[in-house]
C-alpha cells in the first residue's frame, strides 16, 4: 500500500538505483526519510481506522459526544437531491473528547468532522456536547464524520485570546463590509483569512485566474508582516536580535488572529524558512533549513504529506528561495530597473516551480495564472500592511479602521478586476497525475531554454 504500489514502484526503485550510484549518502538519507514518513502515515492511519468508534460507523445509532473546535465553522451551500433542496450544513474539524453510547462512555481524543444544520457562530476553541450519527468519510484526516441531531449544546467557550482574535476579527468583517463589493470581501480574506464576505462566483474567478491563494491567509502575508515590522523596528532598535525576537513574537500573535490551521502554520513554518536564510545571508543553509522545515511539519502532522496546499506551500518558498535571484537576472537583461526586476521575480520564480503540481492536481493550466500574478503583485503589500494596522485599531478605533480598510479599495478592485479579466480566458486541458507533472517540468525546461538562447543572441 502507499508507496509500495506497483506505479510509485516503477519511479522509486529506478530513482533509488540511480541515487545510490550517483552518491550513496544522499540515497541513504533519502530512503530513511521515506521509510520514516511511510511508517508515520501507517501508524497514524492505522490508529484512525481502528479506533473504538469504528465499530459504529454507518450504523445510525445515537452517540453523544463532548468536543473542542478545531477549526472555525463554516456554511456549506444547499444540495438538490432529487428535486429537494437540502438546506446548508455547518461543518468544522473537532477534536473528541468523551464518546457516550448507550451507558457506555469512552474518553478518547480523535479527531472528527462534525456536520450540523444548526447555523452556529462558536469560536475555535469552544467545547460543546452534540448528539449524532457517525459515517464513514473518505477524508483521511479524521476518524469519522459525526452528524449531529438537534441542537448541540456549548459547554464552554473560547479561551481569552481565541474570545479576543474573534473579536478582531469580527470588528474588521463588518467595516470590510462596509466598503462593498468583492472589494470588500477580498480585504478581510487576504489580511486575516476570513472569506465569510466572499461569493462563491468571486471565489471560482480567482480560482481560474490562479489567484485563489489571495482569498486566504498565505505565506506571502507572513513574509510581508514579517519584512514590515523588521523595517519599522530598525528605527527603534539598532541591534538584529531584539528585533528578530519582537518580530517573532508579533507573528505569533498574528498566528493566533488568522487562526492556527495547518495551511497558517505551515506558511509560519516556510516563511520562517526564508527570514531564517534571508538574516544569515547564507546560502548554503537555504535548502537545509527548508527540508528541516517539511521534516517538522510532516513528523507533527503526517496527512500534510498528502495535502495539495502543503505541496504548493514548498514548491513556492523553494521556487523563491532558489529561483528568485536567477529569474531576476535574466529578467534584467531585458528591463533595466532591478527593483522591479526583483519585484517581479518573486510571484515569477514562486509561480513557475508551482506548475507541475498545479497541472498534476487539477489537469489544467490557465495560461493567464503568471501574468495574473504579476500584475496584482503591486497591490498586495498595501493591502496586507494597512490591512493588518486597519485590524487592530478597528476594535479601539472603529471609524479610523473603516477609513485605513476603505482606503485599500481601489487595490482590492484592482485584484478583482484582474480576476474577472483572467477567468475569461479558457483554460488549456492536460492530464492528471504524474503525466501532467511532467508536462509542467517539460514546459518550465524548454521556457528556462529559449530565454537564456534569446539571451545570447541578443548579447552577440
Amino acid at each position: 500500500m502507499g508507496l509500495m504500489s506497483h506505479q510509485y514502484l516503477v519511479v522509486i526503485i529506478p530513482i533509488g538505483a540511480w541515487l545510490i550510484g550517483w552518491h550513496k549518502s544522499v540515497a541513504l538519507l533519502l530512503i530513511t526519510a521515506l521509510c520514516a514518513g511511510g511508517a508515520l502515515m501507517a501508524i497514524r492511519q492505522r490508529a484512525l481506522s481502528e479506533s473504538f468508534l469504528s465499530r459504529y460507523l454507518d450504523q445510525k445509532g445515537s452517540i453523544t459526544m463532548v468536543a473542542s473546535l478545531r477549526s472555525d465553522l463554516v456554511l456549506g451551500q444547499p444540495k438538490n437531491e432529487g428535486g429537494y433542496i437540502k438546506p446548508a450544513s455547518t461543518t468544522a474539524l473537532v477534536s473528541g473528547i468523551s464518546f457516550t453510547i448507550g451507558n457506555l462512555t469512552e474518553s478518547a481524543h480523535l479527531p472528527l468532522r462534525l456536520t450540523t444544520s444548526e447555523q452556529v457562530h462558536w469560536l475555535p476553541g469552544s467545547v460543546v456536547r452534540c448528539t449524532g450519527v457517525v459515517y464513514s468519510t473518505a477524508e483521511k484526516r479524521v476518524a469519522a464524520l459525526f452528524a449531529a441531531r438537534g441542537q448541540c449544546v456549548l459547554i464552554h467557550g473560547a479561551s481569552s485570546v481565541g474570545r479576543l482574535a474573534g473579536a478582531i476579527r469580527s470588528d474588521f468583517r463588518h467595516v470590510s463590509s462596509r466598503v462593498g463589493g468583492d472589494s470588500g470581501a477580498l480585504i478581510p480574506g487576504l489580511v486575516l483569512g476570513d472569506t465569510s464576505l466572499e461569493r462563491h462566483e468571486f471565489i471560482q474567478e480567482m480560482l481560474s485566474a490562479g489567484l485563489t491563494h489571495l482569498t486566504a491567509v498565505s505565506g506571502e502575508n507572513f513574509a510581508i508582516i514579517a519584512a514590515f515590522m523588521m523595517w519599522l523596528l530598525q528605527w527603534f532598535i539598532r541591534q538584529l536580535r531584539p528585533r528578530l525576537i519582537i518580530n517573532a513574537a508579533v507573528l505569533i500573535g498574528f498566528i493566533f488572529l488568522v487562526r492556527p490551521s495547518p495551511s497558517v502554520l505551515r506558511a509560519t513554518v516556510m516563511v520562517a524558512v526564508m527570514l531564517i536564510a534571508q538574516f544569515r545571508g547564507s546560502k548554503s543553509s537555504v535548502l537545509p533549513a527548508l527540508g528541516l522545515a517539511i521534516a517538522l511539519l510532516i513528523f507533527l502532522d503526517p496527512f500534510e504529506a498528502t495535502d495539495p496546499g502543503f505541496a504548493l506551500s514548498v514548491a513556492a518558498t523553494a521556487g523563491i528561495l532558489l529561483g528568485q535571484k536567477p529569474v531576476a537576472s535574466s529578467l534584467n537583461r531585458f528591463i533595466r530597473s532591478q527593483k522591479l526586476c526583483e519585484l517581479l521575480a518573486i510571484p515569477l520564480a514562486a509561480n513557475l516551480l508551482c506548475v507541475p503540481v498545479t497541472i498534476a492536481l487539477s489537469g489544467q493550466f490557465s495560461v493567464m495564472s503568471i501574468p495574473s500574478n504579476i500584475f496584482v503583485e503591486p497591490a498586495i503589500a498595501p493591502i496586507t500592511i494597512i490591512g493588518f494596522i486597519a485590524a487592530l485599531i478597528t476594535p479601539v478605533l472603529p471609524t479610523v479602521g473603516y477609513l485605513l480598510a476603505l482606503s485599500q479599495k481601489y487595490f482590492a478592485g484592482w485584484i478583482c478586476l484582474v480576476a474577472h479579466v483572467s477567468s475569461l480566458v479558457p483554460v488549456i486541458p492536460l492530464p492528471r497525475g504524474w503525466a501532467g507533472a511532467g508536462v509542467g517540468i517539460s514546459a518550465i525546461a524548454i521556457g528556462w531554454l529559449l530565454l537564456r538562447g534569446a539571451s545570447a543572441l541578443r548579447l552577440r
